[in-house]
């Protein structure tokens, strides 16, 4: 396949004007690696440059789902645009893989919600182009999902155009992509310090020595995006860092036929969120389960990312793992009664305060650009984000709107930077 500024469909970025831009993204993850290709399949010179491996901070540790089910309508746009983006992940990149499975996302509610709110956030998707989205009542539950216990519930919403991302193809298929496109790719060498010219930022120097020059710079590095700042002298970033814990659940696949869990149910069941907004989908043989936990915030490292703290261990019988397996287990009654808790696995969640991510410019240093705090949606995230980041780069400052071709106008100003924590997203999990 070649990659022609003219081979690009429509629904991706039109060409940025000034192709002479020398750019450098910081962060290999699967937002930096997108953003990458998004700017140098329209000329802009990219390099590339991860600390570490390719995907080794949170987007090899999430739970790699995707939807469009939020409730602030410039995501649900902006995820609508993501899913449609990695259907046609072999038409952009060139890769013999897609990285999405659509399995679905179905939210249970109880008597502690307010029915008509939800139905008012089902139509506001709608009108944001969500229209996959419904909302069910109990008996379309019992009839679609026969294995799920109604007791106690109000209804659920339901999209069967979400579901889960295969982070290792995007990542490693991403970067080969933009390296065709002519980017350059750096591992294994972190940025240690930056130089200035008055307020600009003109360079990074790597730990190998290397400096390289650029006319503006991308902090793609979420979890470390404030420590990025502070080299280049930049703004406080107002993220926190927790650690986030994922169980796996032996056993459940093939064993509950009284459940109507069979193996082909199994294997598309969705991913389900209990009211309480405990989740679980399959993963392969085990059944993926997490909850969102109040951990302390934590100070990031690379060797760190995977430490288990007390209390959060798989095999803890009165810890977390067995509180989340209880919570899932009052919808899912065989996830109570069948298989073991396999395995546990720790990644960062780079929190906001209002879990919306920050993506502008720095108020401090004009050249440089910050998409970070992305409260646990970084991957599904990622080609929305490097759509806004193309659209900031050809404004040369940041921007209250954007439009996404066949998703319409886009409000970015729940995004920026110096933005005032009080459109909270209210849909997290």
């Amino acid at each position: 396949m070649n990659y022609n500024r003219s081979d690009s469909p429509e629904t991706i970025s039109p060409p940025i004007e000034d192709y002479s831009k020398r750019i450098v993204i910081i962060g290999g993850g699967v937002t930096g690696v997108i953003t990458a290709w998004e700017l140098s399949r329209v000329g802009h010179r990219v390099t590339l440059i991860e600390a570490q491996s390719l995907g080794n901070g949170s987007s090899q540790r999430s739970a790699a789902a995707i939807r469009a089910q939020f409730s602030t309508p410039s995501t649900v746009r902006g995820m609508n645009y993501s899913e449609n983006f990695y259907l046609k992940w072999r038409e952009y990149v060139g890769t013999s893989e897609i990285p999405i499975v659509q399995d679905g996302y179905l939210f249970l509610y109880s008597y502690v919600h307010n029915k008509e709110e939800i139905q008012d956030r089902v139509k506001m998707q709608n009108d944001a182009g969500l229209t996959g989205v419904v909302w069910l009542e109990l008996e379309e539950i019992e009839r679609r999902f026969p294995y799920i216990e109604v007791t106690g519930l109000i209804g659920a919403t339901w999209c069967p155009e979400d579901g889960f991302l295969y982070p290792h193809i995007i990542y490693q298929d991403g970067a080969e992509a933009a390296a065709k496109n002519g980017a350059r790719i750096i591992q294994n060498d972190p940025v240690i310090e930056t130089d200035r010219t008055g307020d600009i930022a003109s360079a990074v120097r790597l730990a190998s020595g290397e400096l390289i020059k650029a006319d503006y710079f991308i902090n793609a590095t979420n979890s470390w995006a404030d420590t990025v700042s502070g080299l280049f002298k930049g703004a406080d970033l107002p993220i926190k860092n927790r650690r986030r814990y994922l169980y796996f659940l032996k056993g459940l696949k093939g064993k509950c036929d009284e459940y109507g869990l069979t193996s082909e149910v199994f294997s598309r069941m969705p991913m389900i969120i209990t009211p309480q907004g405990a989740y679980c989908r399959p993963d392969h043989d085990l059944l993926m389960m997490g909850w969102l936990q109040h951990t302390e915030a934590v100070e990031p490292e690379f060797d760190n990312q995977d430490d288990v703290e007390p209390g959060f261990e798989a095999s803890d019988m009165d810890g977390y793992s067995a509180a989340v397996r209880k919570e899932i287990a009052s919808f899912l009654f065989a996830v109570g009664e069948v298989g073991r808790i396999d395995s546990v696995t720790a990644g960062f969640y780079a929190d906001t305060e209002d879990r919306n991510p920050l993506i502008g410019y720095d108020p401090n240093v004009p050249n440089l650009i910050h998409v970070a705090g992305f409260s646990g949606h970084g991957l599904m995230h990622a080609p929305f984000s490097a759509r806004i980041v193309a659209e900031l780069l050809r404004a040369g400052r940041d921007i209250e709107e954007m439009e996404l071709p066949n998703f319409g106008a886009v409000d970015l100003k729940p995004y920026r930077i110096d933005r005032e924590f009080h459109q909270r997203e209210g849909q997290v999990i």
